[in-house]
């Protein structure tokens, strides 16, 4: 009996190694939920959600291991480090909680659908370019608010010192322009940015395209008309693009709906490139302008593989090959689209209430989350998030 408890114990810690910062938890609300969780897992059984397990004893192995075993773990923890507490909060899919069948009776759980979201990301870089000896400058998407995401508290650090200072554009992303005044090959330039997010589930979920219902109407604001021409890198006119616009059923076009079916098309013929995702996370890729990251979409159609930085543009100009407006978005190792429905309003492809919110395309073009000039090889080194879930306590 304890070989196979082992091995789950095992299984924990690696399912959760992008949560391991500590942190205690303040107490939780106890008000009804204001949100039909069953509906919601019957179209949405794979949506990441957080929950808070309570105990009547102290934790043990083998209740983390029943836990496991419904595919939750702790969120912002390790393992390890729960034991002995009578209360923790996992992280896993929605319907495996709604279907996985009950707890032991010693055990109980609510999904959290307001908390606080605390962290720390890091990013750092590494000048490549030989016999350079000069001014650098360089532009970072800092942590910004998001679908149901209240920024609360923001702060950053740079290093070296440097004069640095924030900007907002037109679409609300947060940029800090930091400026070196003589970097040479070789020297690390590393940016720390601290957070703290008022977490609203049900605002999230308001925004999530998978819930959305048949467009409301069918009038495209005029606001919203120029997110359906061509921009930087992304070309609705590319025969492609018609071509597959052209399938889709006559009359306005529900964009959940042909989402979906844009979704299977990539997956059909876009293999998912892990060895870019690991060059570039194992500090690998050099790059003189970030832009060349996100390949053309002809490219990723003919080479028949891409990364979400390649696929995102792909969905972009098929979507609007289609008639339905859309953008690029980013967050902390994930690129993806954001839609507009008539009536709802913009919608994101990608939900999860633990990701970073970074950056959404303020107009028609794609634009990187970082830039810099002048355009000497940098190679990013290091690129990582810890967060904490802190509860919070319903004043109502």
């Amino acid at each position: 009996m304890k070989k196979p408890l082992t091995y789950r114990l095992l299984l924990i810690a690696a399912l959760v190694v992008c949560f391991s910062a500590p942190g205690a938890a303040a107490p939780a609300s106890s008000a009804a939920s204001q949100i039909d969780w069953e509906k919601i897992a019957s179209r949405r059984p794979g949506l990441k959600v957080l929950v808070l397990v309570k105990s009547d004893r102290p934790l043990t192995f083998e209740d983390l291991a029943i836990l496991a075993e419904k595919g939750f773990v702790p969120a912002d923890r390790n393992p390890e480090s729960v034991l002995g507490l009578e209360r923790v909060v996992c992280a896993g899919c929605l319907g495996k909680w709604i279907w996985a069948g009950p707890l032991p009776s010693h055990l109980s759980g609510s999904i959290l659908e307001h908390f606080a979201l605390a962290g720390v990301y890091r990013v750092g870089f590494e000048v490549e370019a030989q016999e350079y000896m000069g001014p650098l400058e360089l532009q970072i998407t800092a942590p910004r608010e998001g679908f149901g995401k209240k920024l609360v508290y923001s702060d950053q650090v740079v290093k070296p010192a440097c004069s640095q200072n924030m900007t907002v554009d037109a679409a609300g992303n947060r940029w800090l322009r930091a400026r070196l005044e003589n970097v040479c090959q070789g020297e690390s330039i590393k940016f720390t940015f601290w957070f703290r997010y008022d977490v609203n589930m049900a605002e999230i979920l308001d925004h999530d395209l998978w819930l959305s219902g048949k467009p409301i109407g069918t009038e495209i604001p005029r606001a919203v008309q120029p997110f359906l021409e061509p921009g930087h890198k992304i070309d609705p006119d590319l025969p492609a693009a018609q071509a597959w616009a052209a399938r889709g059923e006559p009359g306005p076009p529900d964009a959940r709906k042909e989402y979906w079916r844009l979704a299977k098309f990539v997956k059909r013929n876009v293999a998912y490139d892990k060895r870019k995702r690991a060059a570039y996370f194992g500090g690998k890729m050099v790059y003189s302008d970030l832009d060349l990251m996100y390949q053309d979409v002809d490219e990723t159609l003919k080479r028949h593989s891409g990364a979400c930085p390649d696929t995102a543009p792909l969905e972009c100009a098929f979507l609007r090959a289609r008639g339905i407006p859309c953008l690029t978005a980013g967050r902390f190792g994930h690129f993806f689209t954001v839609l507009y429905v008539p009536g709802p309003g913009w919608m994101s492809t990608s939900v999860t209430p633990t990701g970073i919110p970074l950056i959404r395309s303020p107009g028609p073009d794609l634009v990187p989350y970082q830039r810099w000039k002048p355009k000497i090889p940098l190679k990013t080194t290091h690129w990582e998030a810890k967060l904490r879930i802190d509860l919070i306590e319903d004043k109502n």
